[in-house]
Formats: structure tokens, sequence, C-alpha cells
């Protein structure tokens, strides 16, 4: 399957179930959302919720990065990517509303995507296992960030249509002065200790690095 935007792939899947997008990608750039990436990743910008996941509770701004490989089941980056939540101040990214969030962002979007398709393993039985970890951020941390690590057993509904399990890094701190909560994600099927990682890492560290002023 040729390598496209998770948008295109959305529009397709939402427009066959009657859901109308939450496409953000024509409003202004969001400084604080700068997500720089290397030449191959592609990029997109939606509103949250999105379309797909209107369980979420989350209100806010997604930012994405996907890995050049990321719909090409062969490579070694496949359904590898970096995002950004920038949401409002309420509730707390706490380890509770990231569960409850994030399966319901991934059961929605498997639902979406696979539209009625048969499969062994239905969105509800969906898994997400969370566990608090020390920061691995190779720069400066944000006042009172906090840092989790996932495992989402689950569909992967666009290429494969057969269960994955993906790992997730998390980090989430609140920005008094603006106001925002922020959680950014790294995730990958692949061990942490894989090149993609590195890559990913290092998109991260330059986030970190911009909204430090380096």
């Amino acid at each position: 399957m040729r390598s496209t935007t998770l948008t295109c792939l959305l529009a397709i899947a939402l427009s066959t179930v009657g859901l109308s997008g939450a496409s953000a990608q024509d409003a202004p750039p969001q400084d604080d959302l700068r997500l720089d990436a290397p030449a191959g990743w592609s990029g997109e910008q939606i509103a949250l919720p999105p379309a797909f996941a209107r369980d979420m509770q989350l209100k806010g701004i997604e930012v994405i990065r996907f890995a050049p490989g990321m719909f090409d089941a062969k490579s070694a980056s496949f359904f590898s990517y970096v995002l950004v939540f920038r949401v409002a101040s309420e509730p707390e990214l706490n380890q509770e509303v990231l569960h409850r969030e994030i399966l319901a962002y991934y059961r929605g979007l498997s639902k979406a995507v696979l539209n009625g398709r048969n499969s062994d393993l239905a969105p509800p039985d969906f898994t997400l296992q969370l566990t608090a970890t020390k920061s691995q951020t190779e720069v400066p941390r944000p006042p009172g960030m906090t840092s989790f690590h996932g495992e989402l057993k689950w569909l992967e509904p666009f290429v494969t249509r057969q269960p994955q399990t993906l790992q997730l890094d998390f980090e989430t701190w609140q920005d008094v002065e603006a106001k925002h909560r922020y959680l950014l994600i790294m995730a990958s099927p692949q061990a942490d200790t894989a090149p993609i990682w590195t890559t990913m890492r290092k998109i991260r560290a330059s986030f970190h690095n911009a909204r430090n002023g380096r």
C-alpha cells in the first residue's frame, strides 16, 4: 500500500459512516505546537475530539508527524509517529484520564476505519496498560512534567487489519501562563531499542528545545 496521510485515509473511512471531518489543517500554524521532523516525514493537524473518536472528552488541537513507513507493513517505521495534544487545563492528564482518553482515541479510530468489517478483535476488547516512568527527555523538562509508558493491544485497521501491540511513551505537563495542558506521545510497534525510536526521541528533543527558546 502506498504511503498516504492519516487525513486522507480517515476521509474515506469517515465519509462512509456519515461523520463530518474535524480537520483543523487550515488553521493558522500553532507556534507552541511546532513539531519538526526529518525529510520524508508527513504531518497533519486536527481538532480534538476528532470526528472518529467523539467519546473523547479532551478538547484542543493535535499535531502529528508520521514516519515515512507509517502505512507500509514491511517498513521498520510502520505505524510509527510522534504527536502532541494541546488541550484545556482541565482535566488533569493523570494516569486515569490518559487511560480513558487514549483508549477512546484508538477504539474510535479502528472502528471508523474498519467501518463494520469483521475482525477477530473488536474495539471494546482493546486494552491499554500504563506505567509511570521517569522522564527520558534529553533536554530540560517543563515544570511538573509526568511520564508514562503504555502498551496498547488493538487492531491495526489501515493496512494489516490484524492485532497489533503498540508501544507508547507519554509526557504530559501544564503551561500555567498559557492555561493549556500538553501531551506528547511517541508510538511504534517496534521495541524501544529500534532505530525509529532514536529518530522519534530527536523529534521530541527538538520540540522541547523550541519551547525552551533554544
